[in-house]
């Protein structure tokens, strides 16, 4: 039996909430039968200082072992391979000095994998300022997503879909229920509604729980239909990409969608009084002006039927992207990641004031990163389209003006 101390570091946004993910792989670890531990610094009382964590599980510089992909299993053999009980080499997925082990594809049955509430007593509740045991913020119903947006970087979870059946994720629930306050929550997925028949089977397992959530889908998988079908399961938001508002741009990113299903989503969503989020992003590579004005007049279009936009969204060249791939070289930004200082996103405000909400929802840090070398008239107009978006969002929740949240240029151009 391995001894296993999982560490969630210091981050600039808090958490609330025990962490998926976490759970996941300690349930798979105490599956295993290793012996578990945890620390979750990103808390708003947990210990944070290097000390205090050091105190509680001693630390070294760097690290022997990376894992990639899933790593419920992988990590779990790991842990049997430091036990003495198989070689290092079998270790699918694995790296470490000396050696780097072939992947071992994705995990097929999400229903075999333990509960990750089996691992939510590592949690204290102490951390996250309550009593009793605090609910994780989300589930996740599935893995993956088949789409082929040419941006988006799933490198863990990849873009084979692979599911939950309905009956797991209804009894996950009513054991949540009877453990915690548990009466809101969101999916996790990376796109929710694949599947029509699948999504009929869970809306019926969800509708007798009582219970609200929120989800991020594709707008090609939503019609009329299946939203109200959500809806009286207990959906009550519903977080869309379309990332462009420039149809030429949307063939380009690889989207899979047009603006006119978009607009019908929105409109259908109103209708039946589903809180709809629209996610628009900027600073595309060689994104003409007139692309991107009109990205930044669609916000108007669509100002009357989404409930709110996203905030922030301008385009970061995530490693293992197409987007990465295709313009690293020519752009000068290979490996920014170990190269550049991090991109420090200022965190959301803990408590409601509304200049420093205004203020974290229009800067974008990425912006003055300028990773694709936009002219200084590509810059000003993605200011004005996150202005945009924030005013528009705000105006849903009629908020009065506040100045001083307008986003910045500041050093904007420089790499």
């Amino acid at each position: 039996m391995a001894r296993l101390f999982l560490i969630n570091p210091p981050t600039d946004e808090t958490v609330r909430s025990p962490l998926l993910s976490f759970m996941y792989l300690g349930a798979a670890l105490r599956r295993a039968g290793h012996e578990v531990a945890l620390l979750d610094c990103s808390a708003p009382f947990a210990p944070k200082e290097l000390a205090e964590i050091v105190e509680r599980a001693p630390l070294e510089q760097g690290f022997d072992f990376s894992v990639s992909g899933e790593g419920e299993e992988t990590l779990a053999e790991l842990c049997d391979a430091l036990d003495g009980k198989r070689d290092l080499h079998s270790v699918r997925s694995l790296a470490f000095k000396g050696g780097l082990n072939p992947p071992r594809g994705f995990l097929l049955d999400l229903d075999a994998l333990a509960s990750p509430l089996d691992a939510l007593d590592l949690f204290d509740p102490r951390w996250y300022g309550a009593t009793k045991t605090v609910p994780p913020s989300g589930l996740l119903a599935s893995r993956g997503c088949p789409a082929a947006c040419t941006f988006c970087s799933n490198n863990v979870t990849g873009r084979r879909f692979r599911y939950r059946s309905a009956a797991a994720i209804a009894r996950e629930i009513r054991e949540l229920a009877a453990r915690t306050d548990f009466v809101a929550f969101s999916f996790f997925d990376d796109s929710f509604a694949v599947g029509r028949r699948r999504m009929l089977e869970l809306c019926d397992a969800l509708a007798g729980l009582q219970i609200s959530w929120t989800c991020t889908a594709h707008p090609a998988h939503l019609d009329r239909d299946i939203l109200r079908r959500m809806k009286q399961a207990g959906c009550g938001g519903v977080d869309i990409g379309m990332e462009s508002g420039d149809p030429q741009m949307l063939l380009r990113i690889g989207k899979g969608v047009t603006v006119e299903r978009v607009l019908e989503v929105l409109g259908w969503a109103k209708e039946l009084g589903l809180h709809c989020m629209l996610n628009l992003m900027f600073g595309w590579p060689d994104e003409t002006l007139a692309e991107l004005q009109t990205t930044v007049d669609f916000i108007e279009k669509a100002a009357p039927l989404a409930a709110a936009f996203n905030a922030r969204g301008v385009l970061v060249p995530y490693p293992g992207t197409q987007i990465y791939d295709e313009h690293r070289a020519r752009f000068g930004f290979s490996e920014w990641w170990l190269r550049e200082e991090p991109l420090r996103y200022r965190p959301f405000p803990s408590s409601w004031s509304l200049p420093e909400v205004k203020r974290a929802y229009a800067d974008d840090v990425a912006l003055e990163r300028n990773f694709f070398r936009l002219s200084p008239a590509h810059l000003e107009l993605i200011c004005e389209g996150l202005r945009r978006k924030t005013e528009a969002t705000y105006r849903k929740l009629q908020a009065p003006a506040a100045p001083g949240w307008e986003p910045r240029l500041a050093a904007a151009g420089a790499r």
